[in-house]
């Protein structure tokens, strides 16, 4: 079990965690960035509306079944 920060993920998503971004295309980090800034009213402050709203972005995507919240917010921190 590895944490990530006071949270605990598994080894397989902590694998994965390392990853996200990597293969995205400028395009798909095009869409990334301006799903974020349209769903900006999801992310309400309220417990777990962050999963949700990452979740509804990724959905949006089609990226799902590849990424999990925790990646997008992870991503980004990083953009």
């Amino acid at each position: 079990m590895i944490h990530c920060g006071s949270k605990r993920i598994g080894q397989a998503g902590a694998a994965m965690a390392d990853h996200i971004g990597k293969g995205w295309t400028k395009e798909q980090m095009g869409q990334f960035i301006k799903l974020r800034g349209e769903n900006d009213h999801l992310f309400t402050g309220a417990k777990n509306s962050a999963t949700v709203a990452w979740r509804t972005i990724l959905e949006k995507m089609g990226n799902q079944e590849k990424v999990i919240p925790l990646q997008a917010k992870k991503k980004r921190g990083t953009i």
